[in-house]
């Protein structure tokens, strides 16, 4: 019986605009034009005989039927690369692959990876530091630890780390003529933000102290900068247990508040589906899960 299949460059182009959530990216990666893409978006929904994307004026969505679509599309494609790459040599390589953020990665797991290596010697490990989200299809990434909400299409996501935001600053913040033992003199000091306002905004609404402006100071994309920049007194900083412990029990920072803030991000471990059949993936991401358990 023959296999009910639409043309298998639409297919291709479907899985790189919806991976991307854009045209022009699935162009560009591709090396066509937009309005080839469109055209084989088209073929593939007259094919269907149902949209897969919301075309707004702005951005692109999926359908519920795309959603759905689309990680079985990215798994097949991924098996038949998966497939070709075996042939030839052995399917699997003990040299894994890791993309890291890298606040995590110095704070967190290098402290801890001398474990892994006692339970696994047989494994390497070859590390790569980003704060993005890992693009698998482009990238040749094994697996990650990636911080946000869990939702990137295409990926198993497993919840590892949590954390939890709190004002830190230097000891000298709360002995001059505004200390921090008050928290209205907040607005007396500079913000550091790490990576954007949001993180401030919501502890302030937490702590409703409306007289806040959340969006001033400095943004500094890189939490070891950051933390290291209020150990400096370059401002107040929003600092996690996990990244801060240490500082607080030296004494190089302090915490003027007990406002703690826990938010819908967290650092997960991701792969695609068919990576876990790497044997050393599923080492590597079940040892990192059991840290937690």
């Amino acid at each position: 019986m023959g296999r009910r299949l639409p043309p298998l460059n639409s297919l291709k182009c479907f899985e790189a605009a919806g991976r991307l959530l854009s045209f022009t990216g699935a162009a560009r990666e591709l090396s066509v034009t937009q309005a080839a893409i469109s055209h084989q978006i088209k073929v593939i929904e007259d094919y269907l005989g149902f949209p897969l994307f919301v075309r707004y004026p702005r951005r692109l969505a999926l359908t519920e039927q795309g959603k759905a679509l689309l990680p079985e599309v990215i798994e097949a494609f991924d098996r038949v690369s998966l497939a070709i790459g075996a042939l030839g040599k052995e399917a699997y390589s003990n040299l894994l692959s890791v993309r890291l953020a890298p606040s995590f990665a110095a704070k967190w797991l290098s402290p801890r990876l001398k474990y892994f290596w006692l339970q696994y010697p047989e494994i390497d490990l070859c590390l790569f530091h980003a704060h993005a989200a890992v693009d698998f299809e482009r990238e040749e990434i094994d697996i990650a630890v990636t911080y946000g909400k869990g939702d990137w299409p295409g990926v198993v996501a497993d919840k590892l780390l949590s954390l939890d935001f709190f004002p830190v600053c230097s000891p000298a913040f709360m002995h001059n003529d505004k200390p921090l033992t008050d928290i209205d003199n907040l607005r007396y000091y500079s913000l550091l933000h790490d990576a954007n306002y949001e993180c401030w905004r919501d502890w302030i609404k937490m702590a409703n102290v409306p007289a806040i402006e959340a969006e001033k100071g400095t943004i500094i994309d890189d939490t070891n900068v950051l933390i290291q920049a209020a150990i400096d007194g370059q401002g107040i900083a929003l600092g996690s247990t996990t990244f801060v412990e240490e500082h607080l029990e030296s004494g190089k920072l302090v915490k003027p508040f007990d406002i703690v803030l826990v938010n819908e991000f967290s650092y997960y471990v991701v792969c695609p589906q068919s990576h876990l059949k790497n044997p050393a993936v599923v080492a590597f991401k079940d040892w990192l899960l059991s840290l937690v358990e």
